[in-house]
């Protein structure tokens, strides 16, 4: 009885926080304490890595923590691991911001290149990096776009979210598949829609 409780409470508190994943993204406290959510400002990054652990779980995913924490060192540590089977993985880092447009590609390029070369160390695979943030200004996505040999998408937290709803909704897939996050440089959440309710 109690885990059932406990089971219903965690889908209710995943659903409210599913609900502010953009606010928790953009770092707006007003917004978040307008919706009843108090949290600490050093809180919000980590808050936002485990919403979307959460939606990537509610995908289908294997979000891999054992094989992550292996992976990671002082230096290095990737936010997120997904692990496909047959020592495959897909690395997603997650970006709050104060402002719209995220604009730090210098820096994110760097990550996400040292994030590949520890899975590589590892004898594992990536099949493609994603990098998950409220919004992108034009020039980071031109600069990813140019920036062929990293293989890293853009996706928001909304359309992140969007596809979610549409997945749950489409009862067709019980994993999300995953090919349809590999072709785009800034991931079109029409086109997964309609792909996942054909």
């Amino acid at each position: 009885m109690k885990s059932r409780i406990y089971l219903t409470l965690l889908r209710t508190l995943t659903t409210f926080t599913l609900s502010n994943y953009e606010n928790i993204g953009f770092r707006n406290l007003n917004a978040l304490k307008e919706n009843g959510i108090r949290i600490k400002e050093a809180e919000l990054g980590i808050k936002f890595e485990d919403i979307t652990k959460s939606v990537f779980t509610q995908l289908g995913f294997n979000v891999d923590e054992q094989l992550r924490k292996k992976f990671n060192t002082k230096k290095d540590k990737v936010d997120i691991l997904l692990n496909l089977g047959n020592e495959q993985v897909i690395i997603v880092e997650c970006k709050t911001q104060k402002e719209s447009g995220y604009n730090k590609y210098s820096s994110v390029s760097r990550q996400i290149r040292s994030y590949r070369d520890l899975v590589k160390v590892n004898d594992y695979t990536v099949v493609k990096s994603l990098l998950v943030a409220p919004d992108f200004s034009q020039g980071f996505i031109e600069d990813t776009d140019n920036d062929y040999e990293l293989g890293l998408s853009l996706i928001t937290a909304s359309s992140l979210n969007n596809i979610l709803k549409a997945f749950k909704e489409s009862k067709k897939h019980k994993q999300f598949p995953y090919k349809l996050l590999l072709r785009d440089v800034e991931i079109n959440e029409d086109r997964i829609i309609k792909a996942i309710r054909k």
